[in-house]
């Protein structure tokens, strides 16, 4: 997870509490008559408020235990298929090796570097086609 993003929403987080601390304890000094009221409700929004953004500090860049699979696949995921090599006919290999049609699997070609892609002859037609290097 991108922490520096993370820390932005919490600081954006943190001066919304801030913000809304300000103003209950304003309006509890405007519209309540009782002085020990007053300081006794403005003394646990203040305490409510701070352990909020206390806890949502302490929890920055943290992650449940349950949440690291997911990624870690997610990552998995990504990263083969970056390592997928495909092109398009009339390209250029790049990677020299067999590929298949990703319309027609059991349409193959062997390619050498700087041979350029053929159409594929699926369907007993020519067609326009990727090509995915096979593992």
């Amino acid at each position: 997870m991108n922490t520096n993003h993370e820390k932005e929403r919490v600081q954006k987080t943190t001066l919304v509490y801030l913000v809304v601390m300000v103003l209950v304890v304003a309006l509890i000094l405007i519209a309540v008559p009782n002085p020990t009221f007053k300081a006794v409700a403005s003394i646990l929004v203040v305490l409510v408020c701070a352990i909020a953004i206390i806890i949502q500090w302490m929890l920055l860049g943290k992650r449940p235990e349950g949440d690291k699979e997911p990624v870690q696949q997610a990552q998995k995921v990504e990263q083969q298929k970056a390592e997928r090599v495909s092109t398009q006919t009339g390209a250029p290999c790049e990677v020299s090796g067999q590929y298949h049609c990703s319309e027609h699997p059991e349409r193959k070609v062997s390619m050498e570097e700087g041979k350029r892609f053929p159409p594929c002859r699926g369907d007993n037609k020519g067609h326009s086609a990727t090509w995915i290097l096979e593992a």
